[in-house]
């Protein structure tokens, strides 16, 4: 076993979004230290993309198994005694907009953060009202994350949420062998369409509701992992450390610090999703800002211990790459000081794709 921790850096919408933005801006994302710490680097092709599958993968789950996201996020969720004493199968069932267009349907952004706890219990209910007559029951478990509760099934087959965000939906709508999922779709989204929630939403300038996401319904399974700890990644990292039965921080207070007190002996999982809301939404310039933040708390100083030898570094862009940095010799870290280096983010991506 390695005496030097082993830090996973989970950064999704790093290098994904670029050559797009190249093609329809001209924006080239700077990122001296980034490309500092990449100079030399070896590249791992992965079968599948997202931050989702990526960590299940790090958690030791086989990436082409649906993932039992659902059942170990209501585990973290309020106390509900439906969820804890549900013994069938759970599944995520999340509150989502869809933007009907011609050809196509695309899952808005929006994650309903604005969402109050009383409109989605009425929504929820208007549901439950309805399909109770099918035995489905959906439940809250905070106000933008709802579950549905089946009967045993392990023939589902999801994409995760956040896969899918500002993009078409079709050919990617669950599937399973027990339940007609899009039926119950269909007749959900007519539900909420004329729901009274939905129509104070839109009177105030809000987006309605008008269907959900059904995703993450894996069963339970022995997988095993070296994670030691988990930061970051809100109700995503809390859900890693749970199964990895390890500390959880939310943040660091000095991104430096924390680096300097990773332990020998296991895996550390990092996420840095900072970047993904503002890759969504295309904001170029606060994605930009966000990125130099990254490079000064986090890259730069990552560079210097993986040159000292203190840490071995694994970056997850979650684009279906893994990138290992070598550590640099001291004649190549003299050279970088002396000349620096602004090169574009585009580089890499185009190393990447070879």
């Amino acid at each position: 076993m390695s005496n030097t921790p082993i830090l996973h850096v989970l950064v999704p919408d790093l290098l994904q979004p670029l050559e797009l933005w190249h093609k329809d801006f001209g924006f080239d994302a700077v990122s001296p230290e980034l490309n500092r710490l990449l100079k030399q680097h070896q590249k791992n092709n992965l079968p599948f993309k997202g931050l989702d599958r990526t960590l299940f993968s790090l958690l030791g789950f086989p990436f082409d198994a649906e993932l039992p996201v659902a059942y170990y996020r209501a585990k973290k969720e309020p106390v509900n005694a439906l969820l804890s004493q549900h013994n069938g199968t759970l599944l995520c069932a999340d509150p989502i907009h869809l933007e009907v267009g011609v050809s196509e349907v695309i899952l808005n952004t929006h994650r309903f953060d604005d969402l109050s706890t009383t409109d989605a219990d009425n929504l929820i209910a208007l549901l439950n009202q309805h399909f109770s007559q099918d035995g489905l029951q959906f439940v809250k478990g905070v106000a933008n994350r709802w579950y549905l509760l089946l009967a045993q099934d392990d023939s589902l087959q999801t994409i995760p949420l956040e896969e899918r965000r500002g993009k078409n939906i079709a050919q990617y709508l669950p599937q399973s062998n027990k339940i007609k999922l899009q039926r119950v779709q269909n007749e959900l989204q007519m539900l909420l369409h004329s729901s009274a929630v939905n129509q104070q939403r839109e009177q105030q300038g809000k987006l309605p509701v008008n269907s959900l996401w059904f995703w993450g319904g894996g069963v339970k399974i022995k997988a095993r992992t070296r994670v030691r700890s988990v930061m970051g990644g809100g109700i995503q990292g809390e859900v890693a450390a749970l199964i990895a039965q390890c500390d959880y921080q939310a943040t660091a207070k000095s991104p430096q610090h924390t680096l300097n007190q990773y332990v020998a002996g296991g895996h550390h999982l990092l996420i840095l999703d900072q970047l993904t809301g503002f890759a969504l939404q295309d904001d170029l310039v606060a994605w930009q800002q966000e990125l130099k933040q990254l490079e000064q708390k986090w890259f730069a100083p990552m560079k210097k211990l993986l040159d000292k030898g203190k840490l071995e570094l694994v970056l997850h862009p979650c684009n279906g790459a893994s990138l290992v940095p070598k550590k640099s010799t001291y004649t190549q870290q003299l050279w970088e000081a002396l000349r620096g280096d602004r090169s574009t983010l585009r580089k890499i991506v185009r190393g990447i794709k070879q």
